[in-house]
């Protein structure tokens, strides 16, 4: 926040700095282990006690991590006989916490399996690049006998010549995880991994901030389309040609600080690309209340949770994206499913509810299944039976979700849900009508003698401001955050209830 050197109030004694206009951090639900299928939870565990953070940071990175290795390799149908709604289970996540609090070492960590994975591909890729072009070299000498054979033979000279061998193909890199990417690189890695790609950005304010720059829509659509993980794109351009992915597959998961995040969602708020449900993308988000408290751990990490978690990574690696599997819900979880489906629905159509919450949860009609699969998938990996048809007188093809992990996945979205309202309180009503009075405030449209009363603002019909309650709740908000204070006035002479005036901080007319 920055203050106009051109306004110099008389008076600014007693009167601390306007801050910006955020309102209280509501509470949020605590992670808990029960949300971590049993084949991650002692590998997450050892995390956070050796780290000394809170479980929800390595927490979330597992499960969009575990979303980067399965990708397309999975899907779910949600409805028992609807077979037109199909989920691929890619997530955007992040953990939020100040600077200092571990953020980028705990995803770190928490990545390094498919790190180790993407580590084996490159080392095999560089092995196979080395043949192809001894092989390639050995294939141009022998063009050379061929042609000139051929030309010859033409004239009756010689006898035709053998076939010559087709030209070594380059071998593809298989890739799991980009970083530092660009956006054309990244539709090239893609049109070659048709399992997707997981994402991992150190800060990813920095990242949404990149697509609100002029000339950037066309990435930021791509980066839209890849969200749902099953969308064909094809990009043409004079000079590099046609690139087409098939099915844009894109899981992203990163680390926010509080401050740019706020500073982000308040930028947002006035961008013409806000209503595209670009943040609302980040479904798998955890705010946590940070620890005061801290216990010096030195021990060695859990060598047999850290090898069964590498197995399970490595496992869901080896299904191929081109047959993926198919899940579907057993009747008891199919049950479950079907209520909080109903829930879920009621909920996104209260109008009560800030439309940028609303366009957040309702895109967890395919979180909660993608959530029940992944966990399913996680602990199935780590059977000797496959992932599919494990049901008595299943015949089918279909793996089935069980009740147990639909719950977990239930239970993860409540989870979520508290957090997403911590994030959107910036757009509730009372933070809206106290922006809205700020601005008035700013611009002398009210209280330029220095103070207001509630009913000299609602009388205006300012939009959001037009009654009392809503008046009354802005002023609130702008007392905490240090714009104004309540002076106490009582009856007059001729009785009658007292008004409700407030002083204004002078150094509001200042900010810039």
């Amino acid at each position: 926040m920055t203050f106009r050197a051109d306004v110099q109030p008389d008076d600014m004694n007693g009167w601390p700095d306007p801050q910006p206009i955020r309102g209280e951090l509501p509470p949020v639900e605590s992670f808990s282990e029960e949300l971590l299928p049993d084949s991650l939870r002692p590998w997450i565990l050892d995390i956070a006690d050796r780290m000394q953070v809170p479980l929800d940071f390595p927490g979330v990175a597992a499960i969009v991590s575990l979303a980067g290795a399965v990708g397309r390799r999975a899907t779910i149908q949600p409805k028992a006989r609807d077979t037109g709604w199909v989920v691929v289970p890619n997530l955007w996540g992040g953990v939020i916490g100040p600077p200092g609090y571990m953020k980028s070492p705990v995803i770190n960590a928490v990545t390094r399996p498919l790190m180790d994975i993407e580590k084996t591909r490159h080392d095999e890729h560089d092995k196979a690049l080395a043949h192809y072009l001894k092989d390639l070299e050995e294939w141009k000498s022998n063009q050379t006998g061929p042609k000139k054979q051929l030309k010859e033979a033409s004239k009756g000279k010689v006898n035709q010549p053998k076939p010559v061998a087709d030209r070594p193909r380059e071998p593809l890199l298989r890739r799991l995880v980009a970083m530092d990417v660009t956006f054309e690189k990244l539709q090239d890695i893609m049109s070659e991994n048709p399992a997707g790609i997981l994402l991992i950005r150190d800060e990813l304010t920095g990242w949404l901030a990149e697509f609100e720059r002029n000339g950037r829509e066309g990435e930021r659509q791509f980066c839209l389309t890849a969200w749902n993980g099953d969308t064909e794109y094809t990009v043409d351009r004079i000079g590099r040609g046609t690139v087409r992915v098939p099915a844009c597959c894109l899981s992203v998961l990163g680390g926010i600080q509080p401050q740019r995040l706020e500073d982000y969602l308040l930028d947002a708020g006035r961008s013409k690309h806000n209503n595209d449900g670009m943040i609302q993308r980040f479904q798998v988000v955890a705010w946590p209340d940070m620890p005061t408290d801290f216990q010096y751990v030195d021990r060695p990490p859990d060598k047999g949770a850290g090898e069964l978690a590498s197995r399970v990574f490595r496992r869901i690696m080896e299904v191929d994206p081109r047959s993926p599997l198919q899940f579907g819900f057993t009747d008891d979880a199919q049950e479950i499913f079907a209520s909080w489906h109903e829930d879920l629905e009621r909920t996104v159509r209260q109008a009560t509810l800030p439309p940028e919450l609303i366009s957040h949860l309702s895109k967890y009609r395919s979180l909660m299944p993608s959530l029940a699969l992944l966990f399913e998938i996680a602990d199935r990996a780590t059977g000797s039976g496959g992932f599919v048809g494990s049901l008595p007188g299943d015949t089918s093809g279909f793996g089935r979700v069980s009740f147990d992990h639909v719950m977990q996945a239930y239970q993860a979205c409540v989870y979520l849900e508290s957090h997403a309202r911590r994030v959107y309180r910036f757009f509730a009503p009372e933070i809206r009508a106290a922006r809205a009075l700020a601005e008035r405030i700013r611009q002398r449209h009210v209280g330029d003698s220095g103070f207001f009363t509630l009913r000299e603002v609602y009388l205006k019909g300012w939009h959001g401001l037009g009654f009392p309650e809503a008046v009354r709740a802005a002023a609130s908000v702008l007392q905490r955050a240090g714009w104004i204070r309540a002076v106490t006035k009582g009856t007059g002479p001729s009785g009658g209830r007292p008004s409700e005036r407030y002083d204004i901080n002078p150094k509001a007319w200042r900010i810039e």
